[in-house]
């Protein structure tokens, strides 16, 4: 079973929109998959509610998928290890932890129980300064524990990247078109430990609540009148998703 848990020292980063999309191309690589929610906003815990509570007219929303589980975390650190031993025994195969902003202990618990932390960046000025942040606070974590203990890779995302942003990642000569403290800011980030994927700007990654897993959702859409438009705008985020997993995996079982 792998363990991901989602860090950020500020808010509307990306870390719940990360966590939804894992959940989403797990599910659809048949996997079971629980998502726990230790962020103070609860979004993602409410990520089922949301779907519920939409009003999809013409398509005929799916079922909430039985391989998706959605909970708090328990108080104390031995609770979470008893959680998650529970849920291996169940047959989950993989557990993302997103957590609330900032620096706090009950975060670095989750961080060292797990196999991967994810800090989702979004390549702006604005948000470089606390991206770094989050990389030098694994970097002091890493540097608590005793030589030799085990601890979990560090990767930075690119979330929510403009399509300029992506040609200059991407595309010889494309960091030319990019303003110059834009080509700073990707190039410091890319400088990091980091995963070969970059999260689009969508509208579809807006609507996560009202659509659901990536999935059900294409799935419904592409069968309803009308509706392929909306179906082929989440298979295209959920191709992104799969990527995503994919870069997962490949550091998780390296």
């Amino acid at each position: 079973m792998q363990v991901i848990t989602i860090v950020q020292t500020k808010g509307g980063s990306g870390k719940t929109t990360t966590a939804m999309l894992l959940g989403s191309a797990a599910l659809d690589a048949g996997r079971r998959v629980t998502l726990i929610d230790g962020d103070v906003n609860a979004q993602l815990g409410r990520w089922r509610d949301s779907f519920e509570l939409a009003a999809w007219e013409a398509v005929k929303k799916p079922a909430w998928p039985e391989a998706l589980a959605i909970m708090s975390p328990p108080e104390t650190v031995e609770g979470l290890l008893s959680l998650l031993e529970e849920e291996e025994a169940r047959g989950v195969d993989l557990v993302v932890i997103d957590t609330r902003p900032g620096t706090h202990t009950d975060t670095e618990d989750f961080c060292l129980i797990s196999d991967l932390v994810l800090i989702p960046a979004r390549p702006v000025f604005a948000e470089w300064e606390m991206t770094h942040r989050a990389v030098l606070w694994m970097d002091d974590l890493r540097a608590s524990i005793a030589e030799g203990e085990r601890f979990p890779a560090v990767r930075v995302l690119v979330m929510d990247a403009g399509p300029k942003i992506i040609d200059a990642a991407t595309r010889e000569g494309g960091l030319s078109l990019l303003p110059k403290r834009d080509q700073d800011v990707l190039m410091e980030i890319l400088r990091l430990d980091h995963l070969d994927v970059i999260v689009p700007h969508s509208k579809i990654l807006e609507q996560m609540g009202f659509h659901g897993p990536l999935g059900p959702a294409a799935a419904a859409n592409a069968r309803a009148p009308g509706g392929r438009l909306v179906a082929d705008a989440i298979t295209r985020q959920l191709e992104v998703a799969r990527l995503l997993l994919a870069g997962v995996d490949e550091v998780v079982l390296d």
